[in-house]
């Protein structure tokens, strides 16, 4: 928190129960949509603030609980998680050479979302191939779509019978992905039934 007096910019010191001073923000948020035309729009937003002034590479100054990384992606899925279209926006960026970034994740399209995603999108905008903020926000996006698309084909927007299946389909792809889902763990028991 800031605030001004005297022209003078305050930062407020402001603890916790704990004892500790909050020094930065980072804030991620991710929606799955489904559209009217049957696609599906995953959009993936981050945003970094801090709770004092700084003044950034090129000289320009944010406030106190200003955003300084405003980022925005928006991926259009088909059923099978191929991407169909790509928007990126980034309208708070700590330098003017940030958003040149932007059009490499057009490469993004028809690039499939599932198994080795994570290591496809480090070959395609890893070091200077991207955005290093815009490259860790589709990893979220990523699971939200898995989280997305089988439960509401299944559960909530079914098209055919085939959606019918796809949730149970989806979580049987689960098993040993994780402690919790170890083929013998009661959770991966129950979900192959």
């Amino acid at each position: 928190m800031a605030s001004s007096q005297q022209g003078r910019t305050i930062v407020i010191n402001e603890v916790d129960e704990w004892g500790r001073r909050l020094i930065h923000r980072r804030k991620v948020e991710c929606q799955g949509f489904l559209r009217a035309d049957g696609l599906w729009d995953i959009e993936g937003q981050l945003n970094d603030s801090k709770t004092h002034p700084v003044t950034l590479a090129e000289g320009r100054t944010v406030a106190a609980g200003q955003t300084y990384h405003g980022m925005l992606i928006r991926l259009t899925l088909d059923d099978d998680f191929i991407v169909q279209e790509v928007q990126v926006s980034m309208p708070d960026v700590p330098t003017s050479q940030c958003r040149g970034s932007m059009p490499a994740y057009d490469k993004l399209l028809g690039e499939r979302v599932g198994p080795g995603f994570s290591r496809r999108i480090k070959e395609l905008f890893g070091g200077v191939g991207g955005c290093v903020h815009l490259t860790e926000l589709l990893l979220p996006m990523a699971t939200t779509a898995f989280q997305t698309i089988p439960m509401a084909r299944a559960m909530v927007a079914p098209r055919t019978a085939e959606d019918a299946e796809a949730y149970s389909d989806a979580t049987g792809r689960l098993i040993n992905t994780c402690y919790a889902l170890r083929e013998d763990s009661p959770v991966a028991i129950f979900l192959k039934k």
